[in-house]
């Protein structure tokens, strides 16, 4: 059985009026607008205000950094410079020790680097036993010399005085015996008057016959007593020979002190010194390595002379001299600044320098024009002041 669709009432709708259909009018009042936000005027009396601001910032600033360069010669074209000494040997040979490493600070005279010496103190030893030998034989001569020239000195004063005695003692018999031959050609002369007896003047003949012999041996005593005299001069003269040998062998001790000298020589050539303070930058050779004479060993930085070089334009070098007043900073230390003063101008530009020795090249700068080096010492370095470091200088002009 079929059944029609079941049928559903709507009912009308209201249809409203024009009045209605209007916006309603805004209820909020004046001030509740303005507290919402600045109107259009207020906005743009900000923004001119922001940008007088902003305007008189940046001219203070320019003022500020136009007083700057006004009064001071800025460079940035600077680096820290210090004298790097390459450490060789004297000698060749091959490395033994190298004392220290890379970033090492040392102090003068310190020692730094050796060679192999073992064959150097081997010569050593025989030249200082070579010297003691020769030291003990001139100690030796000159003793033995010493006691033979005073003994030669005593003899000879011996002989001396006896050829003196001697001498003396012949001239007395010589006198006796012309006393005694006087006497008998007295008796004689007597004797043929008949005045003396024979025997009287055969007594007188015997006496000057006597007299006569021992003047004869007295002469002889003094001549032997010459002849000894002469040799014991002769004999002192001969120590002369001996002071010639003492000599010959003191120049041959000589030669040998000269020898063990150079051997402490080489042996110091074998040695590496630092020649002042300063810092080890890098070794050149390790242990065992061969190496030849002035081979480098060590590059070393000598810290009693370090310094800022700054590069500055031609133009303005007239306002650069020495004892102006630098102030200088390091990308190195950022927040600080060190005090300094101009103490050398250089005599070159960067024209007559190798084309990589300033910081900024020529190619590199904006402006190509030649540049004056200008040497900077501070008063107070910083902890990390090293050769090469970049630097900006601040230079105050001179005055007028």
């Amino acid at each position: 059985m079929m059944h029609s669709p079941k049928q559903f009432a709507v009912a009308p709708q209201p249809v409203p009026d024009a009045e209605a259909l209007q916006p309603a009018p805004d209820s909020t009042s004046p001030a509740d607008s303005t507290a919402k936000g600045p109107s259009g005027n207020g906005r743009r009396r900000l923004a001119t205000l922001s940008a007088l601001v902003l305007v008189v910032v940046l001219a203070s600033t320019g003022i500020m950094w136009g007083y700057f360069h006004a009064t001071h010669v800025v460079s940035r074209n600077a680096l820290v410079r210090a004298h790097v000494s390459e450490l060789g040997v004297r000698q060749g040979g091959v490395v033994q020790t190298v004392h220290v490493d890379a970033g090492d600070r040392v102090v003068e005279g310190q020692l730094l680097a050796q060679l192999a010496d073992q064959h150097l103190l081997a010569r050593r030893a025989a030249s200082e036993a070579a010297v003691a030998k020769l030291n003990e034989r001139i100690a030796l001569a000159r003793s033995e010399l010493v006691f033979d020239t005073q003994k030669a000195q005593a003899e000879l004063a011996r002989a001396i005085a006896e050829h003196q005695r001697m001498s003396a003692e012949a001239e007395a018999a010589e006198l006796r015996a012309q006393d005694a031959a006087a006497f008998h050609a007295a008796r004689r002369a007597l004797a043929g008057r008949g005045g003396v007896s024979a025997e009287t003047i055969r007594d007188a003949a015997a006496k000057a016959a006597t007299a006569e012999s021992l003047a004869t041996a007295a002469s002889a005593a003094e001549a032997g007593a010459l002849a000894e005299r002469d040799a014991s001069q002769l004999a002192l003269d001969s120590l002369a020979l001996r002071e010639a040998q003492l000599r010959v062998l003191q120049s041959t001790r000589q030669e040998a002190e000269a020898e063990l000298a150079q051997v402490e020589a080489d042996i110091e050539s074998t040695r590496v010194y630092a020649p002042a303070a300063g810092a080890v930058i890098r070794r050149l050779a390790q242990p065992g390595m061969a190496v030849d004479t002035g081979t480098p060993i060590l590059s070393l930085w000598l810290t009693d002379r370090t310094w800022i070089e700054a590069w500055v334009p031609e133009e303005e070098l007239a306002a650069v001299a020495p004892g102006n007043p630098v102030q200088v900073s390091f990308p190195a230390v950022p927040g600080e600044r060190f005090a300094g003063v101009v103490s050398q101008i250089g005599l070159a530009t960067d024209f007559e320098m190798p084309a990589d020795y300033l910081p900024q090249t020529r190619e590199s700068r904006m402006r190509p024009t030649p540049q004056v080096g200008v040497e900077i010492r501070l008063d107070a370095p910083p902890a990390a002041f090293l050769p090469g470091m970049s630097a900006v200088v601040d230079i105050r002009r001179e005055a007028g």
